[in-house]
């Protein structure tokens, strides 16, 4: 029988179009023990109203989310706007998400569960494809490079070292607030050859949370 898995049946709806994008990753962080000491509904409740939030946020900056999976998202800044505006526009949407999940700690997290939600967030910058790609649910935004990987690997490497907001070296040199940090290293990001200079322009996590004891009182 002939294998015809590989037979395009349709063209894209749009031809790729090589563009200079701001790239920002997001993840939350303390899901899994919120999964483990509250009702999976009540979590997934939770974590759509946060992303709900950051989506407006995303939109209100210019914005465009190209995919939510799970308690992360994945945002491009630039598709109307140039790169410089479109960097700046990253960096203050990722500051108002750092706002709300504070809001939003003081008012429900820390009270009614003793221990903040927090998340990680990478932002990058760089030339990408973009098109629209679409297999069941027809055409949707597709935004593939290196810097998309750059990016992610950025939000990954949050956690590692300590710091919940990291900026390539190349985006943060077109933000306007330059003040926003003094901390940068170079790191080896997985999968990536070279080495990256990144700047630390977030804080440390919180290092108290005991999600055992969370467990516990939480019966």
């Amino acid at each position: 029988m002939e294998n015809n898995y590989l037979t395009l049946t349709a063209p894209p709806a749009i031809a790729d179009e090589e563009r200079e994008l701001a790239i920002l990753f997001l993840d939350l962080r303390n899901f899994t023990g919120l999964m483990e000491a509250q009702p999976g509904q009540t979590v997934i409740q939770i974590v759509r109203r946060l992303l709900t939030a950051f989506n407006h946020i995303v939109k209100k900056f210019e914005g465009k989310v190209v995919e939510v999976a799970g308690d992360s998202m994945y945002a491009v800044f630039g598709l109307q706007t140039d790169l410089k505006t479109s960097v700046n526009n990253g960096y203050l949407a990722a500051k108002t998400m750092f706002q709300t999940i504070d809001l939003f700690n003081k008012a429900y997290a820390e009270p009614y569960y003793g221990a903040p939600l927090e998340m990680g967030i990478g932002l990058h910058a760089g030339k990408v494809f973009v098109g629209e790609f679409g297999l069941d649910n027809g055409p949707q935004l597709s935004v593939m490079g290196l810097p998309v990987n750059i990016a992610a690997r950025l939000q990954a490497k949050t956690k590692e070292l300590d710091n919940d907001l990291i900026i390539s070296e190349y985006a943060y040199q077109l933000i306007a607030d330059r003040t926003l940090t003094t901390q940068h290293q170079n790191v080896k990001l997985k999968g990536i050859s070279h080495g990256q200079q990144v700047w630390l322009a977030g804080k440390p996590y919180n290092a108290d949370q005991d999600w055992d004891y969370l467990m516990a009182i939480s019966g």
